[in-house]
């Protein structure tokens, strides 16, 4: 049964609306890089009138007329969506409709309607022309109205609706209306994981065109065998608007090299012939281009193009259009992709539009910030998860080098295969499917289409894929739901692991296959990237992958007392909800990089470092397809002790694409000392400014080891030290130092240096950790629970004192309360130093351990921190890749990362030693024997733990210091069950790790 309300009848998809076409508008001109605007535009951005109504019932009669009175009506800001400007409240989902499912009926009493009203003048100088109004995009449908008049009505919230409305305007003051409802039929094609949220998001243009118009045009291009020469194909629409038919008409299309501006060709002219009234007629050309230069997310090379329509006998120009144009080509060879005849890797994101104060009415400024960012992080690829982003994005991936997966908005996850096997809901696909390909088909940055995404599989999209097949033959389609099916040319799969993503690879032979999501960057993740490409650079048919996702999608919030913080799904009383599980960024909701981003950057860079077969060789590999290392400067730089001691340009290395050579680094001119540990670091920098970053910008980096400190032993003084003890403590020390040992638990309690307390809590046993949102799905939480609050556990069995020359000894050995055949002993060699030797051992029936270590809780006034380790981010054993081994610097609070929702931050791996100072000249210095892992944090570990957002987390006057001698991965193969790799797991067993604390005053 068909309802009667347009916006919940899937047979109805638009009314009056114009065939879509190629974006013409507007383009990024590749000669400046500015934008450029169709002649006769006007933009209706701005502030609007607008009322919100709870759903159509109320909605007032006539608020579209002219006279209506809206004077008690708000404004808003036109683009934005009304939830973000206080008009009910944004809702987020993953799978779940916020709606009763029941297609395509929407429950009607709970379906705001948001109502506009503004006013425009048409200028005299477009009488005769014709008029359009341009929606770049609204969610979800819409009626216009024009003066007074419905002028026609559409859906599907992510791609552009025209509307001519010659016939409903006059020149001067005009009044525009629009009725937008927050859910429509479409919605249950819309249930991608994001928020929901409703009004006038993009761009609002009227603009006017001749009556003789090039409606349309599709830009092709070929390249020869040897993928040198092209050829350019254009098809051309003209449609003539007038009441008689026009003739003598010719086009003639002039390509222009965008750094000069010198033509690349001859002028190409073409007789158009006649148009009768009301007619639409397709013209063609094809021309040959001596090699042009071609482009790739390397090499965006692209050229300037004009059409201009004219009359014959006369000469006189009808109309302009100007267009890039980027020559490439896309092909799929022997289970392989290619693009101008070179295979290359998708290093991809997955992207949401969202900007955390505007939602998906996302500023230009942002685009470009997201563009630059992507560049800067190695990232050549970008698929448009889950829908036609807009149409300003692709200018950018055109002009800046991008890979675009282009997504038509197309999800119905929680509706499984129903709508994909319904043949009723055909068109209602195609639509969105259409609307996407004619207006991205001339953008050279996009060589994949998508279908869509997780919408179940059917006959629908094997109708989806038929049509873009026989539309554009120049462009794969992928869609994962289809798996190995026929009608893909692109094998897809989401959050495989890296060995499943080894065996589909032997198996499928016939296409390339691809992660389209992988590396769920939910919180604190990324783990194990560098396994994921390892196995993708082994085999030739490993497309590569897109990481969910790029930005976390929180919403700016102030709490009662003005704190901000960011808000995810919930936060606004929004039911139902899927909490945080929007916030699977690489970079915060402002764009601050998330540490995993520089592991994305490392992973993903083009230049290949290894040593090679004498000291000072190595192999430099060229990993990048259509570009000589020349572009970029390598330099050399010694670490002794991880300060820089040297750093050398070695100049630019002539490398072509897929090649490698030897360099030699002479390191035997250098004097090394025996006592010292020391690190060579290839580097290579960009070599001139680009558009999206400038000269000396790090791209890729290697660090070696070349020799290790040799291992010495430099007896401490015992010279005055005392023990004596108590019934429930033991007390150690001499005149500068003095320490007290708990006989019950075997922890230092005090810790006085000068007669100044420095510990606030004891240094004691900890194997948990604020569980990241990994922990939580796979439920660690509650598998390794005993783990929590291990300290309250640990009891001595026996102590043992042992007294030398180089000092006391205590040993405790103890075990765990209500935990069965564990033991453990701690160790303590007292000097003017504390060594600390800790030895564990847990039962194999036990569940894995977060972390092995000893916390401690210092004075708030040890707020400098000092490493020599990997960093500067925070790094663990399965994300440590993008992280050097230096020396650095830092403030506590600097040392910890304030995700969305408060969770384990803060680690450093592979430390030899770390140190916390305050403003008197004390430091505590803590060595590894040899190498330990750390983190130190402004806030104890529970008020992490039970912190929802950042704004909760109470920084207190204190230090807390994590010494550890592992801490489990992070995993990120997905959120919700996956375990890190087995071999970054702290299963059950034997552990043992010392350190040695030193107290010193004027250390740095």
């Amino acid at each position: 049964m068909l309802s009667s309300i347009d916006w919940e009848n899937h047979r109805i998809l638009h009314k009056n609306r114009e065939k879509p076409r190629c974006t013409f508008l507007y383009r990024l001109n590749p000669c400046n890089g500015k934008w450029e605007y169709w002649p006769f535009l006007i933009s209706l951005n701005g502030k609007w009138k607008f009322k919100w109504c709870r759903n159509f019932k109320v909605v007032p009669d006539g608020f579209y007329k002219i006279d209506y009175d809206d004077n008690t009506w708000f404004e808003i800001e036109v683009p934005s969506n009304w939830e973000i400007r206080g008009y009910g409240i944004p809702i987020y989902t993953d799978v779940k409709y916020p709606f009763s499912p029941n297609p395509p009926f929407i429950d009607k009493e709970r379906n705001p309607a948001g109502l506009y009203r503004r006013h425009f003048t048409i200028p005299s100088s477009w009488d005769g022309k014709e008029i359009f109004l341009h929606f770049a995009g609204v969610r979800s449908a819409f009626y216009v109205y024009v003066n007074g008049i419905c002028v026609g009505y559409s859906q599907d919230s992510c791609s552009p609706a025209e509307f001519r409305i010659t016939d409903y305007v006059k020149i001067g003051n005009n009044t525009l209306a629009i009725e937008v409802y927050k859910w429509c039929d479409g919605s249950y094609l819309e249930d991608q994981d994001m928020w929901w949220m409703a009004g006038v998001y993009r761009d609002v243009f009227v603009y006017a065109t001749p009556k003789l118009h090039l409606r349309d045009f599709f830009v092709k291009t070929d390249l020869d065998e040897k993928y040198q020469d092209a050829v350019l194909k254009i098809d051309m629409v003209l449609i003539n608007y007038l009441r008689e038919s026009s003739e003598d008409l010719c086009l003639e299309i002039n390509v222009l090299n965008s750094e000069n501006g010198a033509p690349v060709c001859d002028s190409i002219l073409l007789d158009a012939g006649t148009i009768l009234p009301g007619e639409e007629k397709i013209v063609n050309i094809e021309k040959e281009i001596k090699n042009p230069l071609k482009w790739s997310s390397e090499t965006p090379n692209l050229y300037s193009a004009e059409i201009k329509l004219f009359k014959r006998h006369n000469s006189q120009i009808l109309e302009s259009q100007k267009f890039n144009i980027g020559f490439r080509k896309v092909e799929i060879i022997d289970g392989q992709m290619l693009l101008n005849g070179k295979p290359i890797k998708i290093k991809g994101v997955n992207r949401h539009e969202f900007d955390p104060d505007k939602g998906y009415a996302i500023p230009l400024d942002r685009m470009i910030q997201d563009v630059k960012l992507m560049k800067q992080y190695n990232i050549n690829a970008v698929r448009t998860s889950h829908y036609p982003n807009d149409p300003k994005w692709y200018f950018l991936c055109d002009y800046y080098g991008l890979y675009v997966i282009d997504e038509a908005n197309i999800e119905a996850h929680g509706m499984g295969n129903l709508l994909a096997e319904d043949p009723n809901w055909l068109e209602a696909h195609l639509d969105r499917i259409t609307r996407m390909v004619e207006r991205d088909k001339n953008h050279p940055s996009v060589i994949i289409w998508s279908l869509g995404n997780e919408s179940g599989d059917g006959q629908n999209f094997v109708a989806l894929s038929n049509w873009i097949h026989q539309r554009d033959k120049t462009r794969p389609v992928h869609y994962e739901p289809a798996g190995t099916q026929k009608y893909v040319d692109i094998v897809s799969f989401m959050y495989k692991s890296p060995k499943d993503l080894e065996s589909f690879s032997e198996e499928i032979k016939d296409r390339p296959v691809f992660l389209c999501e992988y590396a769920h960057a939910m919180g604190n993740s990324v783990g194990n990237l560098k396994e994921y490409w390892d196995v993708i650079k082994k085999y030739k048919n490993l497309l590569g992958g897109c990481i969910w996702d790029w930005v976390d999608q929180g919403i700016r919030k102030k709490d009662k007392s003005g704190k901000e913080f960011w808000a995810y799904g919930g936060d606004f009383g929004d039911e139902p909800n899927d909490g945080n599980f929007c916030i699977n960024g690489l970079l915060l909701p402002d764009r601050t990089p998330e540490p995993e981003l520089s592991e994305v950057k490392k992973v993903y860079q083009y230049v290949e470092i290894s040593p090679a077969d004498k000291l000072g060789e190595f192999l430099i590999t060229n990993n990048y397809s259509f570009i000589n290392l020349n572009n970029f400067d390598c330099f050399f730089e010694i670490q002794e002790n991880g300060l820089s001691i040297q750093k050398v340009r070695i100049g630019k290395i002539s490398l072509e694409p897929g090649c490698s050579k030897k360099i030699q680094v002479p390191i035997n001119e250098i004097s090394f000392n025996e006592n010292a540990e020391y690190h060579v670091k290839i580097l290579f920098t960009l070599a001139k400014d680009t558009i999206w970053a400038e000269r000396g910008y790090e791209i890729a980096w290697e660090q070696f080891s070349l020799f290790e400190k040799k291992k010495t032993f430099t007896p401490a003084s015992a010279k005055g030290i005392e023990l004596k003890e108590e019934s429930e403590r033991i007390f150690a020390g001499n005149q500068k130092m003095k320490i007290i040992f708990n006989k019950n638990s075997g922890f230092i309690e005090s810790l006085k240096y000068m007669n100044r307390e420095l510990l606030l809590k004891p240094l004691r046993m900890n194997f948990w950790r604020a569980p990241t949102d990994n922990d939580k799905g796979n439920k660690l939480p509650a598998r390794a629970a005993i783990w929590r609050n291990i300290w309250e556990k640990a009891k001595v069995s026996k102590i043992k004192r042992i007294e030398s020359d180089l000092g006391y000894k205590l040993v405790f050995e103890g075990f765990f309360k209500d935990i069965e055949k564990t033991n453990w002993e701690l160790m303590y060699t007292i000097s003017d130093e504390i060594t600390v030797e800790l030895k564990v051992n847990i039962d194999r029936h036990l569940p894995e351990l977060p972390r092995i270590g000893i916390q401690g809780t210092f004075l708030g006034d040890f707020k400098y921190v000092s490493w020599y380790g990997r960093g500067p981010h925070e790094n663990y054993c399965d994300r440590k890749t993008g992280a050097p081994v230096g020396l650095y610097r830092s403030t506590v609070e600097g040392m910890i990362h304030k995700y969305v929702r408060p969770q384990e931050t803060g680690q450093r791996t592979d430390v030899r030693w770390f140190s916390i100072s305050d403003d008197y000249g004390i430091t505590v210095l803590v060595e590894g024997h040899p190498v330990i892992e750390f983190s130190v944090w402004p806030f104890e570990l529970e008020d992490l733990e039970k912190a929802n957002h950042v704004n909760e987390l109470t920084y207190k006057n204190l230090v807390v210091v994590n010494i550890d001698h592992k801490q489990m991965g992070l995993g990120g193969d997905n959120s919700w069950g996956a375990l890190p790799h087995p071999e970054y797991i702290l299963f059950p067993g034997e552990y043992k790790y010392s350190f040695t604390i030193k107290v010193l005053r004027n250390f740095f």
